[in-house]
């Protein structure tokens, strides 16, 4: 099985001189693995909101780093490449004279019986909504969708809103997650008379908690994912992005 890591080379999150030290160590660090023949490194540009674009991007697992250091290169060969393991960690590239960062920005998708990593997003009203505060009280049902205003994202969304009062009466809150702003989703939601909350996931740090962000389009995938009561993913399903969802396969999920 042939893997291929994609490595951004410039823009602002990976400097061209940052990115070629970590493409040599990359390299060397596959021969010492004895990985030659079996991992392609490819250089791409860098492309989307460039302080938020991914510096790595590994298939076929669909993982990425972001913003790592040269030292960096030898772990995710030796944790990643050869023992399987998703590192977590990522360091920042430190400002001069600054601290290193670190972030858990790394995750598989959710599976059926995970409990659901908990989040804080601002909705529409710019209001915090977390996951954990409706532990015990009711269902949620997230909508992750690319972007505001997009045909597909539109359908289904006026189609959630539809079908809203058949949730709520499984004692359910459905949300619309999209990587917009707050004023995005209120503009949007007032446009098109929705019911049901969006929340803003403008730093990506929901949809990659997930395990659902899709550094093609530097937005989330377009997926269902429904938490029960006790905090746990009991329905999970990714669509083809311009595919929209079912809101009946979705209603059927909800116990």
């Amino acid at each position: 099985m042939m893997r291929r890591i994609y490595v951004d080379v410039g823009g602002l999150t990976c400097p061209r001189k940052g990115s070629r030290s970590f493409l040599e160590a990359l390299n060397r660090a596959i021969v010492r693995a004895k990985l030659q023949g079996q991992v392609e490194v490819i250089e791409r540009g860098c492309f989307g909101l460039c302080n938020l674009a991914p510096n790595l991007y590994i298939e076929p697992e669909g993982v990425w780093y972001s913003r790592f250091t040269v030292r960096d290169a030898s772990v995710i060969v030796r944790q990643h490449l050869v023992k399987g393991k998703v590192m977590t960690r990522l360091i920042h590239y430190p400002k001069k004279g600054g601290p290193k960062v670190a972030e858990t920005l790394v995750a598989k998708e959710v599976e059926v019986g995970d409990v659901a990593p908990d989040f804080t997003l601002k909705n529409e009203e710019g209001q915090e909504v977390s996951l954990s505060s409706f532990r015990d009280k009711k269902n949620v049902v997230l909508a992750f969708y690319p972007f505001d205003w997009s045909p597909v994202c539109t359908n289904e969304n006026c189609a959630l809103t539809q079908d809203l009062a058949q949730f709520e009466g499984k004692e359910t809150v459905v949300f619309g997650v999209s990587c917009d702003s707050h004023f995005s989703h209120k503009a949007w939601r007032e446009k098109l008379g929705l019911k049901h909350s969006l929340l803003s996931d403008l730093k990506r740090e929901c949809s990659k908690k997930y395990g659902l962000y899709f550094p093609d389009l530097n937005c989330s995938k377009r997926a269902t994912v429904v938490v029960d009561r006790s905090g746990k993913v009991t329905f999970k399903k990714v669509q083809e992005i311009k595919v929209p969802r079912n809101n009946q396969e979705i209603l059927g999920a909800i116990r």
